[in-house]
């Protein structure tokens, strides 16, 4: 969202108005860039002035703030005789103020601005309003000429667009909790407000420049600076600050209320009617975490004691979960317990002991695939005597014969979600899936999602897409390669003395052969210039390929000048001083919605959940022929996002040249062909351009005689 969609009201009262939920939190919320003029420098004026902070950190947001000094007479006549130097007074004024850490509200944001400037995210400038003859003036002489009260913001969206606020409120160290604020807002989108919005834009710099009359500006004492820096947490996380709105941020302009989509709605009344079991078969991007949400609220709601387990395929993405939680205003003790978190153990046991001694009254375990079946995990949650809700992210990941040792008897409730819970090649996973969690309860596919309008956006629940194959043959010398490897499987496959053992002999002909050559033609490479030559603005898009493809890829797009970077699994997923507090990936991933990065070259870990709306354009240099792979891909680029009217997937694929093909094998090549177009054809099925593509289509099948 950006300023331009926020229903601001043109003056703010805190008489009448919630302040903090009905303009700074939607403000900050949707903002990058936050000047702030303030009143007298002090620990509580720090703490208002980043009252609804929370997302502007989390979106990256950079902020300038100008406050005055607190000078007593003592002070002055100190600067005044020469005894001490007009910094160090500035200084032990400053810091004589910075100690008021009694006050939760005051200690957590002032230790946020703390951590901003430690992570240059804040800039602070210092105030000294002098007298006509250039001496300073003391607070009090301030106070009564009535000189730099007046508070002003300024905030700048990522399509910089602005909003600013200004009014004659004056912001002291007392009783921040009955603060009074009277402000008025003024759009520069609106032609009529826009000057007054220049104007305090305008009077910002003259005093960050020092430019002002009378008004001296100077940087931050480097005392204060390392106070701040001292008190400000290694990890922005350990606040919690959004715990400041918990309460009422529901119904908040500008976020998200709990309330379901229909189809949200159908999904949780199916899975109570199921006796509280049950899996979400749901298109990419149709909102399958909200569903899963509305279950965990309803459930809260019932039990007295629950303890819910959120298992995800990556860290990163129990992250994304932790932050729709807090976003709804779910009430809940959270914890992120797998190999991100070092001390998870003893946290989740100590947390279990707080339920079990009902100290809290419920629990939030975000952990993974890989942490859920170990039984570390397990022996602590059985720990727990209230009750036990498991919500499984991408269950289909828990199939395999080591994971499935996770899914305990112990949970009393248990959701599954997946587009494709079915696993590929691995019918006993699948039963064994389909069996703990009670079966589909709920199904809808992206035909359904991409056709049907959501009456609570007015819009389809996904966007529509054009889809561009690109077919390429491979060269004679990989012909003569490809050749060779299918003599040697092809005997092994004719030998197979049933159908099972054919179907794994084809399965292994296919992972061996299309690894080796058709993954690598060089026909691809010449397809993916083709289109990056035929993209106007490679902004927003996303590259799928394989870990042999992607230093190439990388290097075609620097040599375009293209900004660009890999998201693989090498890219670290715990937090870290150096993204800022939060992980590697997360990092990214903010980089690339605000459009600092214009590609992401993806491998397997942006296939599952990621969370991109922006992205819109999609190029699939390599993919399995597992349809789950390309199902979450082509979901990647289905969100509905601001200004996106329809993403485009461009597909190469590379296919054997049949003419003059062994007869002894041609059958085979045949069955590979069919195979691949069953994806080709479910991707062309639903695009704009269908009739187009299924056209194209078919002439190729008749080509290789399978119509």
């Amino acid at each position: 969202m950006t300023l331009k969609e926020i229903n601001f009201k043109k003056c703010y009262d805190s008489d009448e108005d919630n302040i903090l939920n009905e303009f700074y939190i939607p403000a900050l919320s949707n903002s990058i860039k936050y000047h702030r003029l303030a009143g007298f420098f002090s620990s509580s004026v720090l703490a208002l002035a980043a009252r609804g902070i929370a997302q502007f950190i989390e979106n990256g947001g950079h902020m300038e703030l100008i406050a005055s000094a607190r000078l007593t007479k003592e002070d002055v006549e100190a600067i005044t005789q020469a005894y001490k130097d007009p910094e160090k007074a500035v200084e032990d004024a400053i810091l004589r103020d910075l100690v008021n850490f009694e006050e939760e509200f005051i200690r957590d944001h002032v230790r946020a601005l703390g951590w901003m400037v430690a992570n240059n995210r804040l800039d602070i400038k210092i105030a000294v309003v002098r007298d006509e003859d250039g001496l300073p003036l003391d607070e009090v002489s301030i106070n009564n000429r009535g000189i730099f009260h007046q508070k002003r913001g300024i905030l700048e969206d990522e399509e910089e667009n602005r909003i600013s606020f200004s009014g004659s409120d004056n912001e002291s160290a007392s009783a921040w909790q009955d603060h009074i604020e009277e402000f008025k807002v003024f759009r520069g989108w609106n032609e009529y407000e826009a000057e007054y919005l220049q104007a305090d834009l305008t009077r910002f710099e003259k005093f960050w420049n020092g430019l002002a009359r009378r008004t001296e500006v100077m940087e931050v004492p480097e005392a204060v600076e390392r106070k701040l820096i001292e008190i400000a947490p290694k990890d922005i996380r350990e606040l919690d600050l959004k715990k400041w709105t918990r309460k009422e941020v529901i119904g908040v302009r500008g976020r998200r209320k709990l309330e379901l989509w229909p189809i949200q709605n159908e999904a949780v009344k199916k899975w109570f009617e199921n006796g509280n079991k049950g899996i979400f078969e749901m298109a990419t991007a149709t909102g399958k975490t909200y569903a899963a949400l509305g279950c965990l609220k309803k459930m809260l709601d019932k039990e007295e004691k629950l303890v819910t387990i959120i298992a995800t395929p990556w860290t990163h993405l129990s992250e994304q979960w932790r932050d729709k939680i807090n976003e709804l205003g779910i009430t809940t003790q959270i914890l992120v317990a797998d190999s991100s978190n070092p001390n998870w153990k003893n946290e989740l046991t100590d947390f279990i002991f707080d339920v079990r001694n009902e100290i809290i009254e419920n629990l939030v375990a975000l952990t993974t695939h890989d942490t859920l079946h170990t039984g570390d995990f397990i022996d602590i949650i059985n720990r727990s005597d209230a009750k036990l809700f498991l919500i499984v992210d991408e269950v289909h990941g828990v199939g395999s014969p080591k994971r499935r040792a996770g899914l305990v008897e112990e949970y009393d409730f248990r959701l599954g979600l997946s587009a494709t819970p079915e696993r590929w090649f691995d019918e006993e996973g699948t039963e064994k899936i389909f069996e703990f969690f009670g079966g589909t309860v709920f199904n809808f596919p992206l035909k359904e999602a991409i056709r049907m309008v959501n009456p609570a956006i007015g819009k389809t629940y996904l966007c529509s897409y054009d889809y561009k194959p690109y077919f390429v043959e491979m060269s004679e010398e990989e012909l003569e390669r490809y050749e060779k490897e299918t003599r040697k499987i092809a005997r092994a496959y004719y030998q197979a003395k049933d159908d099972e053992e054919k179907e794994r002999k084809f399965h292994e002909f296919l992972s061996i052969r299309r690894k080796r050559i058709i993954k690598n033609a060089d026909g691809k490479w010449r397809a993916f210039i083709q289109i990056l030559d035929e993209i106007e603005d490679l902004s927003n898009c996303l590259v799928f390929c394989t870990p042999q493809q992607i230093d190439r890829v990388q290097n075609i797009l620097n040599a375009r000048d293209v900004i660009q970077h890999k998201f693989t699994q090498d890219e670290g997923t715990s937090p870290s001083e150096e993204y800022g507090g939060i992980s590697q990936r997360e990092f990214l991933l903010q980089k690339f919605v605000k459009g600092t990065y214009q590609v992401l070259v993806a491998m397997k870990c942006l296939d599952q959940g990621v969370d991109i709306p922006p992205a819109e354009k999609a190029i699939i240099l390599a993919s399995t022929g597992n349809p789950r792979q390309y199902i979450q891909r082509r979901g990647r680029v289905l969100r509905h996002s601001p200004g996106k009217e329809k993403a485009t997937i461009y597909d190469i694929i590379v296919v054997p040249n049949l003419s003059g093909a062994d007869p002894d094998f041609l059958e085979l090549e045949r069955k590979i062909v069919k195979k691949e177009f069953k994806r080709y054809k479910e991707f062309a099925e639903v695009a704009n351009n269908a009739l187009e593509c299924l056209e194209r289509i078919e002439r190729i099948e008749r080509d290789y005689g399978l119509i």
